[in-house]
């Protein structure tokens, strides 16, 4: 009776690090075009999550992530970004730069 419950718990363990992994290529991807197109370096090829929960996309119960990343503009500076995944899309690039805050949507 055991082997019931423990079936559901790797298949919903499989099915947590799939949906991870999707969510930080779409990630990584967006960041990394971003970045290109103000001509700046996004550094490290990676992001770093910050923070995960549920909360409701478009009348349903979705994943919603925050990613970190750091970029290099033309002085050679190192500056921090941040991406927003909602429901199995990215909604949310953002650039912490000197000049302020730029938000692309």
């Amino acid at each position: 009776m055991i082997e019931i419950p423990v079936l559901l718990l790797l298949l919903g363990i499989g099915f947590y690090w799939h949906n991870q992994m999707q969510a930080m290529d779409a990630v990584r991807f967006a960041a990394k075009q971003a970045t290109v197109q103000y001509n700046w370096a996004f550094l490290d090829d990676s992001v770093m999550q910050k923070l995960i929960r549920i909360k409701p996309y478009q009348g349903k119960l979705a994943m919603y992530r925050e990613f970190q990343f750091e970029f290099s503009d033309t002085e050679a500076k190192r500056h921090k970004g941040a991406v927003i995944h909602h429901g199995k899309k990215v909604v949310e690039v953002k650039f912490y730069h000197d000049s302020g805050i730029i938000d692309l949507k």
